[in-house]
């Protein structure tokens, strides 16, 4: 087996993002990230002055509720690319829904045969950053 660009790992990783990070946002549910966000996730972003705020897995769990679930959202995410070196993935994809687009980039590491986002970056598109 390759070290590199493994297809089966691929697969796994697409798998583990859309049953779980892309379930979450589309249910607005945090139970989801918590089998995907390692619980030593961060989220690195600029907030609306370009200064790095760096939020944990607790705090960005809190962000969602089930309560506020908007059925009309129809969220999408398209993968852009997946590179696997042995138990490391570096993963592009854009994520959005009629109100939000973002381009997210995730570290993720594969510990104990699951696969884990460790870190994520993410860049909102709408016209005022185009």
């Amino acid at each position: 087996m390759s070290i590199h660009n493994n297809d089966a790992e691929k697969e796994a990783i697409r798998e583990a993002i859309m049953g779980y990070y892309h379930e979450g946002h589309a249910k607005n549910d945090a139970a989801y990230y918590q089998e995907i966000l390692h619980p030593e996730w961060r989220f690195f972003v600029l907030d609306g002055d370009k200064k790095l705020c760096i939020v944990d897995r607790d705090e960005y769990m809190t962000w969602y509720d089930p309560k506020d679930f908007d059925a009309t959202l129809q969220w999408e995410t398209e993968f852009y690319s997946i590179d696997v070196t042995g138990h490391l993935a570096a993963v592009k994809l854009r994520l959005e829904c009629q109100k939000n687009k973002y381009i997210d980039y995730f570290n993720m590491m594969k510990l104990d045969g699951q696969w884990w986002i460790v870190h994520k970056m993410s860049y909102p598109v709408n016209k005022e950053s185009q």
